[in-house]
């Protein structure tokens, strides 16, 4: 299959998802994140793998510049805290976000501005003890939010090819 087609947008889309978190979990000992499994999947092409590594540094290069946004490091903080009311509580904080993030509509920065914050969502909760668990659910959530939500809107806008051409 080329890359553009359905399945392979879904496919590099959660093989981002995954280098995002696994790349932000690097120095985090593997016996506290061990149960860590995104889903197996894995990009079946060069093309399908040259779109994940550069999807990552452009989620890398505007990372840097989101590291001083005190908005997004208030929300990463707000949501992993949330965790601490129960599930329900926490997925309504994440859904918040979302609705704040999206306002206006999707665009490519939006979404690698949530795969960042995923990232750092993950890393704060795997540091900060008896949280790491939690991560799973939170991964479910930005997984289905990625596959109902973005993924026609990723189609609609070239795929991941599309996301090459309007950031690099």
């Amino acid at each position: 299959m080329a890359c553009g087609d359905k399945d392979s947008d879904e496919r590099i889309a959660k093989a981002l998802l995954k280098k995002v978190v696994k790349e932000d979990l690097i120095d985090i000992p593997l016996e506290d994140v061990s149960f860590l499994t995104l889903d197996a999947v894995e990009v079946q092409n060069e093309e399908e793998e040259e779109l994940v590594k550069k999807g990552f540094t452009v989620v890398c290069e505007i990372g840097e510049k989101l590291q001083d946004d005190e908005e997004i490091q208030d929300d990463i903080k707000g949501l992993v805290q949330n965790f601490n009311n129960g599930i329900a509580k926490a997925k309504e904080i994440f859904q918040e976000n979302l609705n704040v993030m999206f306002q206006g509509g999707i665009t490519w920065e939006k979404i690698v501005r949530l795969l960042y914050f995923v990232g750092k969502v993950a890393y704060t909760m795997v540091k900060s003890k008896g949280m790491a668990q939690s991560l799973m659910e939170l991964l479910i959530w930005i997984l289905d939010f990625f596959l109902k939500d973005l993924l026609l809107w990723i189609r609609g806008h070239g795929g991941w090819i599309g996301f090459e051409s309007a950031v690099v």
